[in-house]
């Protein structure tokens, strides 16, 4: 009884360890033929990033939204010209904005640098 009573403790006491410990993982190559793409590495501490700055005339908030390569989303209800840190990595980018007091939406498109991305002055048209 008392080695059944061992053994028991023994076997518990490996199973709580064994979920602890981190499990070994393998990892299996493509089978298929390599591919042409290329794959882009990007240093962020020599990359010169971009900031945004927006004129909300709106009176409401604004919703400026960056896709491409990557995306990025930003949003002010400061009524004025807002200036965002940099954090837009250098590409061409199709830039949306809309905004929560009126209809519709803007579409440009830049190719973007560094430094910094204007936008002209957003104002609703009132009827």
């Amino acid at each position: 009884m008392k080695t059944l009573r061992l053994f028991t403790i023994i076997m518990l006491a490996v199973l709580v360890l064994s979920t602890w410990t981190p499990a070994p993982v393998y990892a299996k190559g493509s089978n298929a033929a390599p591919s042409t793409s290329t794959t882009l590495v990007v240093d962020l501490a020599k990359t010169k990033l971009a900031r945004l700055r927006v004129n909300n005339k709106t009176g409401g908030t604004l919703y400026v939204s960056f896709s491409g390569e990557r995306g990025y989303s930003f949003s002010t209800s400061n009524q004025g010209k807002t200036t965002f840190e940099p954090v837009i990595q250098p590409g061409k980018y199709t830039i949306t904005v809309r905004a929560s007091a009126c209809n519709g939406q803007l579409t440009f498109r830049r190719k973007v640098k560094g430094g910094t991305v204007s936008l002209p002055a957003f104002s609703c048209r009132r009827k």
